[in-house]
C-alpha cells in the first residue's frame, strides 16, 4: 500500500491525538449531590459479568432482545417517558424504546415533546408521533406527565431551559440524559440538579442515526446494536441502576458499562476539542498549506487534504489500528514516520494535558456557554 509521504507526515504530527500514552487523570472534583462512585455495579435484574480489558476488570450487563421481557420490571414505576427534542439521538432512542416496549407488550408510552410550533413536529408525526394518541406535543406539557424525561436537547438549549425543565418535572420523576454536559454546566455555575430526584445518562456510543439503523439490523441479528455507557449521578429511590440498564437495553446495546456523568462529559469535550475540533482540523490545515507550498491549485490541494481523513489512510486505522499502517509502509516512509511522530509526541501531549486542564477547570464549558 502507497501512501504521500506528506499525508504520513501530518498523521505521525498528530497521531499523538488518538493515540499517545497520556497518564489517566484524577477525578478528584467532589460533587455536590450524591453521586454513585464506580466499585462494580450490581443489578436484581440483568446478569452482570467482569471483563478484563488493558489489567482493568469492569462490570458490564451484555445486552440483547431476549432481555427484552425483564424491560418491565427494570421501568418498574415508569408509565410515561417523555422524549425531550428531536436532534440526532432523540428520534433514534424515541423509536427504539418504542419498538422494543411494543414487542413485549408493553403499555409503558413513549411519547415526543418539543418546542410549540417546532417544524421537527411534522417529522415526528411521519415517525408514529402523534398529539390525537398524546404521544407528541408540546415540551413542558409532556415534561409535566412524564415518570422519566429524556433530555436530549442541545448543550445549548439545556444550559438555557434546565431551571424549567427541572420546575415542570413531577415529583418522583427521574431525569434522563445522553450527555454529562449539563453536569458540567452546573458545576461551573456552583448549581445542582435538585436533590429529590434521580439523575441517570444512557449514553449510546454513536451518533443517532447509528443506533436506529444497528437496532433495526437486530431485530434478525439478536444483540446488534450501538453499545452504551450507563452513569447514576442521584439514587433517590433506589431503583436510578435498574432504569438505566434497561434503558440502554431498550435501545439495543449489546454491552453496557458504568461511567459517571462527570466522566462522561470530560472525555466527551475533551476527545472533541483533541480530535474532532483538533486533530481533524489539523491534518487537513497542515497538508493543505504544505500542498500549497509544493505548487498546487487550491483546488488540487483540498482535494488532496481531505482524502487524507477519509482514504486509505483513515480505513486501514479504523479497521486495524495506526500500527497496522505503519507496518504497511516502505523502509524510507517508515523512518520518515519515526521522525515526525518522535519530533511532535512531546508538544502533542502538552497541548492535549492543557487542553484537559481547560475541560476539568470548567473553562472550557463557560466559553462554550459564552459564545452561544
Amino acid at each position: 500500500m502507497k501512501f504521500t509521504v506528506a499525508a504520513l507526515v501530518a498523521f505521525a504530527a498528530t497521531s499523538a491525538y488518538g493515540f499517545a500514552p497520556v497518564a489517566r487523570p484524577s477525578f478528584g472534583i467532589a460533587s455536590k449531590s450524591a453521586s454513585t462512585s464506580l466499585n462494580g455495579f450490581t443489578s436484581n435484574v440483568f446478569t452482570t459479568e467482569e471483563v478484563t480489558l488493558a489489567d482493568t476488570t469492569e462490570t458490564i450487563v451484555r445486552g440483547g432482545r431476549d432481555l427484552f421481557p425483564l424491560l418491565p420490571k427494570a421501568f418498574e414505576g415508569i408509565k410515561n417517558i417523555g422524549v425531550i427534542g428531536w436532534g440526532s439521538q432523540a428520534p433514534a432512542q424515541a423509536q427504539n424504546l418504542k419498538d422494543s416496549f411494543a414487542e413485549i407488550g408493553s403499555d409503558i408510552k413513549v411519547s415526543i415533546g418539543l418546542r410549540e410550533g417546532s417544524s421537527s413536529m411534522a417529522e415526528a408525526a411521519e415517525q408514529g408521533f402523534s398529539k390525537e394518541d398524546g404521544t407528541l406535543g408540546e415540551m413542558y406539557d409532556i415534561i409535566s406527565k412524564s415518570d422519566l424525561v429524556m433530555l436530549l436537547i442541545s448543550d445549548a438549549a439545556c444550559a438555557k431551559l434546565y431551571k424549567d425543565v427541572f420546575a415542570a418535572m413531577k415529583p418522583g420523576a427521574t431525569l434522563g440524559l445522553s450527555h454529562g454536559f449539563l453536569l458540567g454546566y452546573l458545576d461551573s455555575i456552583g448549581e445542582s440538579f435538585p436533590a429529590d430526584m434521580d439523575v441517570i445518562a444512557v449514553c449510546p456510543k454513536g451518533m443517532g442515526p447509528s443506533v436506529r439503523r444497528l437496532y433495526e439490523q437486530g431485530k434478525k441479528v439478536n444483540g446488534a446494536g450501538i453499545n452504551s455507557s450507563f452513569g447514576v449521578h442521584q439514587n433517590v429511590s433506589g431503583k436510578a441502576t435498574e432504569l438505566a440498564l434497561g434503558w440502554a437495553i431498550g435501545l439495543g446495546s449489546p454491552f453496557c458499562f458504568e461511567t459517571t456523568l462527570r466522566d462522561e462529559y470530560r472525555s466527551d469535550i475533551y476527545g472533541e476539542r483533541g480530535i474532532l475540533l483538533g486533530a481533524v482540523h489539523g491534518i487537513v490545515e497542515t497538508l493543505y498549506r504544505r500542498y500549497m507550498r509544493q505548487g498546487m491549485t487550491s483546488e488540487e490541494a483540498f482535494l488532496q487534504s481531505s482524502e487524507s481523513i477519509t482514504g486509505k489512510i483513515v480505513k486501514v486505522i479504523s479497521k486495524r489500528g495506526i500500527k497496522a499502517l505503519y507496518d504497511e509502509l516502505s523502509g524510507s516512509d517508515k523512518e520518515t514516520f519515526r521522525q515526525a511522530y518522535s519530533a511532535s509526541y512531546k508538544p502533542t501531549k502538552e497541548i492535549l494535558q492543557e487542553i484537559y486542564d481547560e475541560v476539568r477547570s470548567g473553562n472550557e464549558i463557560r466559553t462554550v456557554i459564552m459564545h452561544g
